[in-house]
């Protein structure tokens, strides 16, 4: 939460800036941690990962804790400048986490300079994405600023009963109340459908000879 330079800071910080995301394309956290090292995927995707050994299932936003349900909930990087990653027990500095790290989302925030973006992605499977961020002033004398931002995405999969959507909505106000002082409110709505990916079964000591398209879950 400061302005001090990361080289000046003693504890091991990664930062995947906002270019990075952009070139890569990144629409999932894990695409955007791929960046960092110590850091693996866990057994559930986005929602579950593993930093230097300890497993983590609760981020930080805008350098705050909150609460994650790895079972159901998952960030969306529509409205994600950054992401930051403090490794190590320092972590434990900044309140209940892993002493493996801590992973911190930074939200795009309302600019007094106008920007608008249409963003429409492609994929396999029928995997479809549309994006808009958009910011400015509301007023003439900069007093209030906004930004929105919203993604839709749908896609199919290659198991059975993969059907997949989630449509994210976030919008924010800045009143700039002086100089040096502001207030900000931050609304997010997120809406998931998403079908469970239930294991293949063993037999013995091996998998059970099934295809690899079929879904053993409910549909």
């Amino acid at each position: 939460k400061t302005k001090t330079p990361i080289m000046e800071t003693p504890m091991s910080i990664q930062v995947v800036p906002k270019s990075v995301l952009r070139d890569q394309q990144a629409t999932r956290v894990d695409e955007a941690l791929r960046n960092v090292s110590g850091i693996a995927r866990g057994r559930n995707g986005d929602r579950e990962f593993i930093v230097r050994g300890f497993e983590n299932y609760s981020f930080y936003r805008d350098g705050f804790p909150f609460i994650s349900q790895w079972t159901t909930n998952t960030q969306e990087l529509a409205n994600i400048e950054r992401v930051e990653v403090l490794k190590g027990p320092g972590s434990l500095l900044y309140g209940r986490a892993e002493p493996g790290g801590i992973i911190n989302f930074v939200t795009k925030q309302p600019l007094s300079t106008p920007y608008y973006s249409l963003e429409q992605q492609f994929g396999s499977f029928n995997w479809y994405r549309t994006a808009i961020d958009a910011t400015g002033p509301l007023t003439a004398d900069n007093t209030f600023d906004y930004r929105l931002n919203f993604a839709y995405q749908t896609n199919d999969s290659f198991r059975e009963f993969g059907d997949h959507e989630r449509i994210f909505v976030a919008p924010a106000l800045r009143w700039n109340i002086g100089p040096r002082t502001y207030t900000t409110l931050q609304v997010e709505y997120s809406n998931i459908s998403d079908t469970g990916l239930n294991y293949i079964p063993a037999i013995g000591n091996r998998p059970a000879s099934v295809s690899r398209k079929r879904q053993l879950g409910e549909p």
